[in-house]
């Protein structure tokens, strides 16, 4: 009878490891396990003040440094203020168009695929197909991955085979399925690379309080998110094209 008992345990275990062992084989498959990780769990909103400092990638000096406000509804919304919360000046991200604000005046209306905030937000509060759609018009081939270590950790790198920094790929921690690296192509022929650094808990989530831009392996940009929290909401009049530099940003 203690045999009978083991063959059941063990043969019950093995009926649930595939779902416990299960490898991702492709981008796509990585997508939705980000998804399911954090579906239930991942905060909706999010408001953060934003140490925004651009470099002169030739000299390595500091340019100039301004201080963003940011407010995002997940998915699909980014509202930044540039240096007055309350000011005339910023940039708004709805639904995949981007509107840029100068003196109180909408100056800019522009389609963006925004690939940034699908993978470090969007992903975990959206349907997997559409950020799956999302990163395949940016320009990332989801069939194809390897692994690799960053920083220290394993990460999956989505968008080649093989190590090659000329082809667009986005680099996703393994064990806390985050975003931490993306490389392609940018403007003039040069290679823009992103890191998503720092990694800490937020709510059920994570957040990434240190991102750095870089062309041609220079440093172009660092943000540094502070006073970071999770509100209660934030009012759609603030991600509304038409209200939007008109709505306060509050604290």
């Amino acid at each position: 009878m203690t045999r009978y008992i083991s063959i059941l345990l063990v043969s019950a275990f093995l009926i649930c490891q595939p779902a416990l062992a299960q490898e991702l084989s492709d981008g796509a498959d990585v997508i939705r396990a980000m998804h399911e990780r954090y579906a239930d769990s991942w905060y909706p909103y999010l408001k953060f003040k934003q140490r925004t400092v651009f470099y002169d990638i030739n000299s390595g000096e500091v340019a100039r440094e301004e201080t963003w406000y940011e407010s995002l509804k997940i998915p699909g919304h980014l509202g930044i203020r540039i240096g007055d919360p309350n000011g005339g000046d910023g940039i708004l991200f709805k639904e995949g168009t981007q509107y840029g604000y100068a003196e109180g005046e909408m100056v800019q209306e522009i389609p963006r695929a925004h690939d940034l905030l699908v993978l470090g937000f969007d992903v975990y509060r959206q349907d997997p197909s559409k950020s799956i759609s999302v990163l395949k018009e940016v320009g990332y081939d989801l069939s194809k991955m390897y692994e690799d270590t960053w920083q220290g950790r394993e990460v999956y790198v989505i968008g080649t085979n093989l190590p090659d920094p000329r082809i667009p790929q986005f680099w996703i921690d393994k064990e806390r399925l985050v975003f931490v690296r993306s490389v392609k192509a940018g403007r003039q022929n040069t290679r823009q690379e992103v890191r998503f650094n720092k990694y800490e808990r937020l709510g059920g989530g994570w957040i990434s309080p240190e991102v750095i831009f870089l062309v041609n392996d220079k440093k172009s940009l660092l943000e540094e998110y502070y006073e970071i929290r999770i509100p209660d909401n934030v009012p759609d009049a603030f991600f509304d094209p038409v209200t939007f530099i008109q709505t306060p940003w509050s604290r």
